[in-house]
């Protein structure tokens, strides 16, 4: 079975070098090439899933948890390379965007199914290469981002290999099943947080998410959506979840002062992240923040320490990859017909752009947590958890739910924000004409969009899945979901009747050109999406907040090159290229380690 296993796991890297030696002017071959190997994984995953054939031995891990992690990271390959069909194709580097993709696809399938850490951390260390790699092929403009991408997260991995010591140090075991510790002392803390650093910085959680919105101005689109929307987050959220539930043993009495510590992170980063959002002109440096903030909910949900809560942030984790996919897909169809990202220079294009609009709309309303939409079920479910550790009255987990639902309210402004800037209003002015995308770009939309439907109606069906794959059952059942469903389907059916008897009437309407106070409407009395949203930069509190955000004050990275940079320039001053200098210096060392050699 493991030779089968290697043999599958080598195709990907296989086909990946055949794509990279295929010169990019030939077309078509490297596009079958990745289709075939994104279809033959997620085959080979869904077999696995039908049959139940568990598999779990020294190296791999294969259940029903990564089964079906490994499924939906083929899926997303699969949507990708489909929409990139169009999008890249007359893309100068195709050859080498396309080898990466399918490196990635392997390196996050094989990381998922090991069971072995050595094996873990080594297709985790190569997923940070393939990153900087995929980032980089854009042009020079993207080189400084892709660096400090790799910085942050390749960084990150250093903390991870520390963990991965000091498990094998306290155990003398190398499997992630094995592992079973108890925190009760500071090497076992210091264990803990290097590994919670290192699923987070591939999260992009607070404070080691600012490589996201770095590379979201240059970066195209489909590579956004492969990785900080979908892969890394699946793969982050996988190691987090792992941590939490299989590696550590958690006791209330004793622990609840790390997985507070964890929650805070969790609403820090809900909050901050889409504070930011809110004030963002760029489309895709918007949406980037959005998938930031979303981490956060995650991160809360599974910190719980409770059934629905740990059900409700992995479900999350799959919704989240879904509708942040579609959001910046539509964005890149937006961008790829109007060649504009900034939301002060888009307007109007809905009625030209119909499917796209829509599908972006039903995005926007499932992140913003609005039923029936699938975001709506898993943001209820962390919900729950946190008015049940609320019970006692413990102020902490008021907090909590205050962070939450001002995250979902900012949330919904942000993509109202959106929506009426580049689908809604005046139609501004563009190069070219608008019209809608080819279908290869519309059908990942179209999918990743039903997807939010089928998982909003039928979010029982992931949720069991969850539940059996990590032996964590909600308590209750979903008999406290009655109501709430009752009362969306009475709305939607009683909205549907009164939206049908409006499209009736409606021919019978006066048409009129729109006024305002009397006068016609003219096109400078249109309400900007974007002006509106300034007043909040203006308050006193937050007005600092975002100086120093601009400043990069809060960037633990440019934080630390400050730091480096400061004492490097100290050294560079003692080089100033005169022999007597140096000959100083030389001196000072020799007396220093007299000195030394005499004490010791």
């Amino acid at each position: 079975m493991e030779k089968i296993i290697i043999s599958v796991f080598s195709i990907g890297f296989i086909l990946g070098l055949i794509c990279r030696l295929i010169p990019s002017r030939i077309k078509y071959i490297k596009e079958i090439i990745g289709g075939f190997a994104s279809v033959f994984y997620l085959f080979f995953s869904i077999s696995l899933f039908k049959t139940s054939s568990y598999y779990i031995t020294e190296i791999f891990l294969i259940d029903q948890f990564s089964i079906f992690i490994s499924i939906f990271i083929s899926i997303f390959t699969l949507l990708t390379l489909i929409y990139s069909f169009s999008y890249f194709e007359n893309f100068e580097n195709s050859n080498r965007y396309y080898c990466y993709i399918l490196w990635t696809l392997t390196c996050s399938v094989v990381a998922v199914f090991s069971n072995n850490l050595i094996l873990f951390s080594v297709f985790w260390g190569m997923l940070a290469i393939t990153l900087y790699l995929l980032l980089n092929i854009s042009g020079d403009e993207n080189a400084y981002p892709a660096k400090k991408s790799m910085i942050i997260v390749g960084g990150s991995d250093s903390f991870l290999i520390f963990g991965i010591c000091g498990l094998i140090y306290l155990t003398g075991k190398y499997t992630i099943t094995d592992m079973k510790i108890f925190i009760a002392s500071g090497l076992e803390i210091g264990i803990f947080f290097a590994l919670i650093c290192a699923s987070l910085a591939k999260a992009g959680c607070m404070p080691l998410h600012t490589w996201i919105p770095e590379i979201s101005e240059n970066t195209p689109s489909p590579i956004l959506a492969y990785l900080p929307a979908s892969l890394d987050k699946l793969l982050g959220i996988y190691l987090f979840s792992r941590i939490l539930l299989n590696m550590f043993e958690y006791q209330i009495d004793l622990h609840s002062g790390l997985w507070f510590i964890l929650r805070l992170i969790g609403s820090i980063t809900i909050l901050c992240a889409v504070l930011m959002a809110i004030v963002q002109h760029n489309m895709k440096k918007l949406l980037s923040y959005h998938a930031v903030s979303q981490v956060g909910y995650m991160v809360l949900g599974i910190s719980t320490n409770l059934p629905s809560g740990i059900i409700g942030g992995l479900f999350h984790m799959l919704n989240n990859a879904i509708y942040k996919s579609l959001l910046f897909f539509g964005a890149g169809n937006v961008e790829n017909k109007t060649k504009i990202v900034e939301l002060e220079k888009l307007g109007g294009i809905g009625r030209f752009m119909p499917i796209t609009f829509f599908t972006f709309l039903i995005g926007s309303l499932s992140i913003s947590g609005v039923p029936p939409f699938n975001g709506f079920f898993s943001k209820y479910l962390i919900y729950q958890a946190l008015f049940q550790g609320a019970k006692d009255g413990n102020f902490e987990w008021l907090v909590w739910i205050i962070c939450a639902m001002i995250g979902s309210a900012l949330t919904l402004a942000s993509f109202l924000k959106i929506v009426h800037s580049v689908f809604l209003g005046h139609l501004k002015e563009y190069k070219e004409k608008i019209s809608e995308v080819n279908f290869s770009m519309l059908l990942p939309v179209i999918i990743l969009s039903l997807l939010c439907i089928i998982f909003g109606f039928g979010f029982i069906y992931p949720v069991k899945i969850f539940e059996n794959s990590i032996g964590i059952f909600i308590e209750k059942g979903y008999s406290f979901l009655i109501p709430t469903l009752t009362l969306i389907f009475v709305s939607l059916i009683f909205g549907f009747i009164v939206f049908s008897i409006f499209m009736i009437n409606i021919k019978k309407a006066r048409v009129v050109s729109s006024f305002v106070g009397g006068e016609k409407r003219l096109e400078e009395m249109e309400l900007s999406g974007v002006e509106f949203y300034k007043t909040i930069e203006k308050e006193r509190f937050f007005e600092k907040m975002y100086q120093g955000a601009r400043k990069k004050i809060f960037d633990l990275y440019e934080d630390f090159k400050r730091i480096i940079f400061y004492f490097g320039e100290g050294i560079r001053a003692t080089h100033t290229g005169v022999l007597p200098t140096y000959l100083t210096w030389i001196l000072f060392g020799c007396i220093v380690l007299f000195i030394l050699f005499m004490k010791f």
